[in-house]
């Protein structure tokens, strides 16, 4: 996935122009896209910045679980 789908995803999660997401939104959009969020594990407390979620999506895509595990 390139970076400039990346960010455009990232901005679709970012509704309010934070610069950071909130694991409900995250889980929230995987929902909506029909994917499952039954393995993921984030603490409800975090902020996630569009460079983690960079680093998540880059790191496994295909893994939901690789992402979690950063937090």
């Amino acid at each position: 996935m390139d970076e400039a789908n990346v960010e455009a995803m990232f901005g679709l999660l970012d509704v309010l122009g934070q610069g950071s997401i909130r694991p409900a939104q995250y889980r929230e959009a995987l929902k909506t896209l029909g994917l499952s969020t039954e393995d993921l594990e984030l603490e409800d407390d975090v902020e996630i910045t569009l460079d983690e979620f960079k680093e998540g999506v880059c790191a496994d895509p295909l893994s939901l679980q690789a992402f979690a595990r950063r937090f």
